[in-house]
């Protein structure tokens, strides 16, 4: 019976409805009837004065609007019959962005830098797109990963996270690749549909299993695709203090300027171990296109569904309760003899 109305849970409004309307039919006419006893004593005067229950609607009218009132209580408990089909869409997906901060990402070989580059691309193409309903989290790495960004689908908490990390916000320096994919991995682990990793970095792997870390993604259905950003000809690494001016070049133990080559074999192997697209982006390069590749396929994983539900007709009760509540105030409470 439940399953025929939208909220059944307001089940006792009715109840409690028809046994008030039922209490003021019977104790109203009642009632009327002592109070009239009581204001007039004479009996021959009361029967004058009285209308013949033949002329009088008052109790038929109460009835009406009791029917009235009910019928008005059961139009808010959502009656449904009939079935529609209803168009339901399935997200597309998953994506962790796997971001490099460790400090080579400053090289500004790439316009203004490598990291903002990064960021940029990704907000542009990722996190301002309506059309995409898919998930979103970020992951940033460098000595070890740390997840700032749960899967979402508010790409605006992702575009604010983002925008937050810098490279030295990690306390552990160096680049560990393989601890970035091992977190996206983690988050993706309890998931459903489509898992997918961006993974944006210069290349530059201070660990170096990054691919037996890869190889665990991929047996598990997990696929990854690289930005790698960076020129592999090389740039110093400018560092500034907390207010942003320019303090020098990094220097190695031995004072000699440190060069940052992006190094993209690591990258590409992993992309083919699972899958995925590699994407360069040097300076002049647009990485648009290919990074729009990826928005297609994930949008090929949204598939929309249909499911069927019983059709809510609350209008129809409540129309002909408020007609019936309309009939009741025209009419007369006596049939002119």
């Amino acid at each position: 019976m439940t399953e025929f109305l939208a909220y059944p849970k307001f089940l006792w409004f009715l109840v409690y409805g028809l046994l008030i309307a039922l209490a003021l039919i019977r104790w109203i006419p009642k009632k009327r009837k002592n109070l009239t006893a009581i204001l007039i004593e004479n009996s021959n005067l009361r029967d004058e004065l009285a209308s013949s229950p033949k002329y009088d609607w008052r109790s038929r009218k109460a009835l009406l609007y009791c029917i009235a009132l009910t019928i008005i209580l059961f139009a808010l408990l959502g009656p449904q019959w009939g079935v529609k089909q209803q168009e339901i869409p399935s997200y597309g997906g998953n994506l962790v962005f796997v971001l490099d901060i460790s400090d080579s990402m400053l090289a500004q070989d790439i316009k203004p830098s490598r990291i903002e580059r990064a960021k940029l691309e990704i907000t542009e193409t990722f996190l301002k797109n309506r059309e995409l309903k898919s998930r979103f989290a970020l992951v940033t790495f460098a000595g070890r990963a740390y997840m700032q960004c749960p899967l979402t689908l508010d790409p605006n908490a992702v575009k604010f996270m983002l925008e937050m990390v810098a490279p030295g916000s990690l306390p552990y320096p160096g680049t560990n690749i393989a601890a970035g994919l091992k977190t996206a991995g983690l988050i993706l682990a309890k998931t459903a549909g489509a898992k997918n990793v961006l993974l944006i970095t210069d290349g530059e792997d201070h660990e170096g299993n990054a691919q037996d870390q890869a190889k665990e993604l991929a047996a598990r259905g997990i696929v990854v695709s690289a930005l790698w950003v960076g020129s592999p000809a090389g740039e110093p690494i400018p560092m500034r203090d907390e207010n942003g001016g320019f303090l020098g070049y990094k220097k190695d133990k031995n004072g000699q300027t440190v060069v940052s080559r992006a190094q993209g074999t690591t990258v590409e192997s992993i992309t083919k171990v699972t899958g995925g697209q590699f994407i360069r982006l040097e300076e002049g390069m647009d990485a648009g296109p290919a990074l729009r590749k990826i928005i297609d396929d994930m949008q090929d994983q949204q598939k929309k569904g249909t499911r069927i539900q019983l059709e809510n007709r609350f209008q129809i009760p409540l129309a002909i309760g408020f007609l019936l509540m309309l009939t009741e105030f025209l009419l007369p409470d006596r049939k002119k003899v």
